[in-house]
């Protein structure tokens, strides 16, 4: 029997995907695509995560899932707002908890780890002498510390810090704050991260005028959207497309089910209504769909997003109370104004979104 030459060992890789949010997830997806296609499917995919592990689930595929909850948590009120306490009583044994979670990893049979964004793992491939990447739009070190009073000691920021440094490199896409990228010795700034191959959802809206209402996945935002559907009654040239809610029932309200991605449905809509996310971000500038804002109370990384993206012209912001109770008078003069504006800018920008191809083909340069 002939043995095959320079057959190439198949590669193992794990992922360490934070508990907090749904955007790292699709980001994720973007990245093991572009990895299998540059690596001609040699490498076989580990993903840890735990609180969206259901979520992972649908949306990246042909990877092995480990149900474990990978350390990080982010407490919010009702409103959206950090609760300070809740932060301050998980974080204060923080330290016991990394290390334990550490000890719980130290054998590993990869040969790589991404980590998106969970600091641990950097020492974990460190201490198993494998590579580690990561990838971020911030850091959780940074975010903290813009808390005010500040909820975590400066020992545990410290202790994030020097875990990060242990990376071969972390991959920042387009409009990541400054401070964070000179701040990271190892960071790489990278074009934004989306999907090359995005599922795209054909809508029947008799030709209106589509308008996308997009929460956070923890919902932050289930009370200010419901007020605001109060009120769209009237606006029966726009057809409103929304998750979730659908306690009544109107002709131009379209409820999409929970089992799809409201990111797939962005490339139909004219506008898209939503908080800051960064996910929701890169793939309406991808899709060069204009985008309304809403902020979040003391959300340093929303509050950065808005700043960014008002200032390059890319989006415009709507107040929380507005939303709630003004939308209809809103929409009228944003629609005849400042939205022909947003529109041209978004079907002239030149931002690049090859950033999943730009991170897989520097990842397998160290391998």
């Amino acid at each position: 029997m002939k043995t095959l030459k320079n057959h190439k060992k198949m590669r193992k890789a794990k992922i360490y995907l934070s508990d907090e949010g749904y955007g790292h997830i699709v980001r994720q997806q973007a990245i093991i695509e572009q990895l299998q296609f540059q690596s001609n499917n040699n490498i076989d995919f580990t993903l840890q995560t735990h609180k969206h592990i259901d979520a992972a689930k649908r949306i990246i595929n042909n990877v092995n899932f480990i149900d474990k909850y990978n350390n990080i948590s982010w407490f919010k009120h009702p409103n959206g707002s950090p609760d300070i306490d809740k932060i301050k009583d998980y974080f204060s044994s923080y330290q016991k908890k990394s290390i334990n979670y550490i000890n719980q990893e130290l054998t590993l049979d990869v040969d790589f780890i991404i980590s998106d964004f969970v600091y641990e793992s950097f020492e974990i491939a460190k201490l198993n002498n494998i590579p580690s990447f990561g990838v971020a739009h911030f850091t959780w070190d940074w975010f903290f510390s813009k808390l005010y009073p500040p909820p975590i000691s400066s020992k545990i920021l410290s202790r994030f810090f020097s875990q990060s440094k242990d990376a071969k490199a972390i991959y920042f896409p387009f409009f990541t704050p400054q401070e964070i990228l000179n701040y990271y010795k190892n960071a790489v700034e990278v074009p934004l991260i989306v999907r090359s191959n995005s599922l795209k959802k054909n809508v029947n809206s008799n030709g209106k005028f589509n308008v996308l209402i997009m929460d956070s996945g923890s919902g932050v935002l289930k009370e200010s959207i419901e007020s605001a559907l109060r009120n769209i009654s009237e606006l029966d040239d726009i057809q409103f497309f929304v998750s979730r809610y659908s306690n009544s029932y109107l002709s131009n309200l379209t409820i999409i089910s929970e089992d799809d991605l409201l990111v797939d449905y962005i490339g139909e809509m004219d506008l898209v209504i939503g908080r800051a996310g960064f996910n929701t971000i890169s793939e309406c500038i991808a899709l060069r769909t204009p985008m309304l804002l809403l902020g979040e109370a003391m959300n340093p990384e929303i509050n950065e997003n808005i700043v960014n993206l008002k200032k390059a012209g890319l989006a415009s912001f709507m107040s929380l109370s507005d939303f709630k109770s003004g939308l209809k008078v809103f929409l009228a003069s944003f629609l005849k104004n400042e939205y022909k504006v947003l529109k041209h800018n978004m079907e002239n920008h030149d931002i690049k979104i090859n950033g999943a191809e730009i991170i897989a083909k520097d990842i397998l340069k160290y391998l």
